[in-house]
């Protein structure tokens, strides 16, 4: 009896083991895996609805390494052994050599020509197509501290309230992707998702007119939707990479 018990476990710990030592690739076997690059995250020229400025739009450059970095984090995890990524240190290095459009969406030609100096068989490219801000809740000003002063009496309070920068808001965000083949050009598959945020506060600049850009406000808005996205791209490379084999 106990022998058999014996055996038993054996063959579990085997069982367990198994798929941790499959995982383990060779040197050659890594070599023969697609290799990726996620290039320049863009915003639609009408992306930004219900802004007051705050800089919001000025920091699009920082929002798209946001977004790499949220997507290669998550790709990286759903996807491990099945592709390798190519880092943003080194995508910045070929995107000195050539001239980025500002706004809009990166064309397919000049994916094609990042992705043949990076030497990748995949691109992906996203695009930012709404961020919306839509206010609501309380602000400071003189009505507000004339009614404070009024109502208690005290012209100091009033003065405090005057000066209450205090609002909610709610924010969504919609990104869609593309997984583009950089030797024929083909986009080989499209995905988009969208998210947001409701009833969160916000900082007010100025005299209480703009809502200042935050970047843990990015990450809220967009990393569910990034995380939603992921396994469907890596799903999408190793559907096309094993076509090929």
């Amino acid at each position: 009896m106990r022998m058999t018990q014996w055996l038993v476990a054996a063959c579990a710990a085997l069982f367990v083991v198994a798929p941790l030592s499959a995982q383990k690739l060779t040197k050659e076997e890594k070599a023969k895996l697609p290799r990726v690059a996620i290039i320049e995250f863009k915003a639609a020229p009408d992306a930004w609805h219900g802004w007051r400025h705050g800089g919001w739009g000025n920091n699009m450059s920082t929002i798209s390494n946001q977004l790499r970095d949220l997507l290669t984090t998550a790709m990286m995890e759903t996807g491990r052994n099945k592709f390798r990524m190519v880092e943003r240190e080194r995508l910045a290095e070929i995107r000195g050599e050539l001239a980025f459009q500002q706004s809009g969406e990166v064309d397919t030609a000049t994916v094609q020509k990042v992705g043949k100096l990076l030497g990748v068989k995949y691109m992906i490219t996203g695009k930012v197509t709404r961020f919306a801000y839509k206010e609501s809740g309380l602000s400071g000003g003189w009505g507000l501290g004339a009614l404070v002063g009024k109502v208690t009496g005290n012209s100091t309070a009033g003065a405090v309230a005057g000066d209450m920068k205090l609002k909610k808001a709610s924010f969504t965000g919609r990104l869609d992707l593309r997984l583009i083949e950089v030797e024929t050009g083909e986009v080989l598959g499209t995905w988009k998702d969208e998210g947001g945020v409701a009833d969160t506060s916000v900082k007010i600049a100025g005299t209480g007119s703009e809502v200042e850009y935050d970047e843990e406000l990015v990450n809220k808005v967009f990393e569910p939707i990034v995380e939603r996205l992921a396994p469907k791209v890596v799903k999408g490379i190793v559907r096309e990479a094993a076509e090929e084999d």
